[in-house]
This record gives C-alpha cells, sequence and structure tokens, in this order.
C-alpha cells in the first residue's frame, strides 16, 4: 500500500525519533561512564612522576572496565574526600576500599580486588607484641579515614590519626608514637621511598580484602556485570599476570 502520510508530518516524527533516540543514548552512555576517585596508597594505587595514576589496583581496576566495556576518569583525592564522593555522587566509585561492617550499608561493591595485610610498625629495636591486646595502653598512629583507625578504636585502643599516612614514619622515629598501624605492604613502600631504614613491621594484626566501592545508585545489574567481569579475568588468570608485573602473587 502507498505511503499518503503528509511529508510535514514524516518529517515531524522523524525528528521526534532522533530526539528520543539522543536522550536514551544520553542515558546509557551516562551509566557508562565512571568516575573514580582514589588516593596515594602505594604500591595499590599512586601517582606516578608523570601524574598519571598507576599500581596493583589501578591496574586491576582498569582492565575490569575496559573489559567491561566502560568509559571513566581517575583522579587522586585526599582520602576522607574520595570516600565521601563515592557515597554521595552518582556514577562514582572508589578503589581501594576495605570492606568492613560499618561501610557496607552505604556503597555496591565490586570485587575483591585485592588482599591488605594490616601490620604494626615499629624501631627495629623496639620489643615486639605477641599480640594487639599487648599494644593497649600504647599510642598506635594511622590517618584519619583509613578503616584501620575505627577498628582499633572500637577495641579501646589510643589511635593518633594524621591527615596523611606520610608523616607517620617520621612520628615513630621521633617518640610521638609507639606504632605505626598500616597496610604491610605500604608501610614498606613509604620507608623505601623516604629513604628511612630502622623500622620494620612486627605484627600482622588482620587481613581485608579491598574493593570498588559504588555509590548506591548504580543499578544492580551494573554491579553485576563487573563482579562476573572480574571473576572472569580471575579465571583466566589476568589478575594473576597483573600481580606479577609488580613483583606480587595474589
Amino acid at each position: 500500500m502507498q505511503n499518503l502520510q503528509h511529508p510535514a508530518l514524516h518529517a515531524q516524527h522523524r525528528a521526534i525519533m532522533v530526539i528520543v533516540c539522543a536522550i536514551a543514548c544520553t542515558s546509557v552512555c551516562a551509566a557508562e561512564r565512571l568516575v573514580l576517585a582514589t588516593e596515594e596508597y602505594p604500591p595499590y594505587n599512586m601517582s606516578d612522576t608523570r601524574g598519571h595514576v598507576v599500581g596493583l589496583s589501578t591496574d586491576i581496576v582498569k582492565a575490569l572496565l575496559d573489559a567491561a566495556g566502560y568509559e571513566y576518569d581517575i583522579t587522586v583525592y585526599p582520602w576522607a574526600r574520595a570516600i565521601g564522593m563515592a557515597r554521595t555522587q552518582v556514577n562514582t566509585c572508589v578503589y581501594s576500599m576495605s570492606r568492613t561492617p560499618e561501610r557496607e550499608a552505604l556503597y555496591k561493591w565490586i570485587g575483591p580486588l585485592v588482599s591488605n595485610d594490616w601490620a604494626l610498625f615499629a624501631p627495629a629495636k623496639a620489643s615486639r607484641p605477641a599480640s594487639l591486646d599487648e599494644t593497649a595502653n600504647m599510642r598506635i598512629g594511622s590517618y584519619q579515614g583509613d578503616a584501620i583507625v575505627s577498628y582499633l578504636q572500637t577495641r579501646g585502643h589510643i589511635v593518633d590519626a594524621a591527615p596523611n599516612d606520610d608523616v607517620n614514619p617520621k612520628k615513630l622515629l621521633a617518640g610521638r608514637i609507639d606504632y605505626w598501624a598500616t597496610g604491610r605492604l605500604i608501610g614498606q613502600y613509604r620507608l623505601a621511598q623516604q629513604g628511612i631504614s630502622g623500622i620494620e613491621p612486627v605484627l600482622v594484626f588482620n587481613r581485608t580484602e579491598m574493593y570498588l566501592a559504588c555509590q548506591k545508585q548504580l543499578p544492580d545489574e551494573q554491579v553485576k556485570l563487573l563482579n562476573s567481569t572480574l571473576a572472569g579475568l580471575q579465571k583466566s588468570g589476568a589478575i594473576r599476570k597483573i600481580y606479577a608485573t609488580h613483583g606480587y602473587t595474589p
């Protein structure tokens, strides 16, 4: 049958369809572009000399989002700001985030990406506690926003939370704190970076798994897609290869 639609109406219909398609495309594209916030937490996430965000967790996150077909931007912020952004801003995620009971309901979780041993560092000649209980009356240094702070405080420990973790090795050497609590790998990295010797890990007191944590409005189907994609990368050996390029094993 011959199409008898008036040319003006036909043009109007096509214009409406273009607008509808554009709106649909914009919605999909917005859902597939993520803003990623992180902190200086080597060797997991950090800035290199050119200002690029690198590290073990960063490479895993990039491989994950590339495989899942997402566009993304990664920026380093102070940790307290980074976790606040991922709690309040749509399509925003933060890494590397320890998944703790206090944080569980605040985010949607993809991972785990990596594991992290929490350790107490002390001067090499200091006594070595056999357990965390033996440090109950000691001053333990950490930094604001870190999960270690709440972990220790809820167990009755005295925590001196600095604005950032960089200052804690010197505070330890100056006797302003008795122990420095941080991730075992990051502690060793910071000591090497600052050229400080005579400090070593004396007690590993907890192991956590660190995740990509996203703002709660991220649709569940996207969370499932990202978690299934990460599982596929682990099964294929891609994650193990990323670890190997950084000199570690999963």
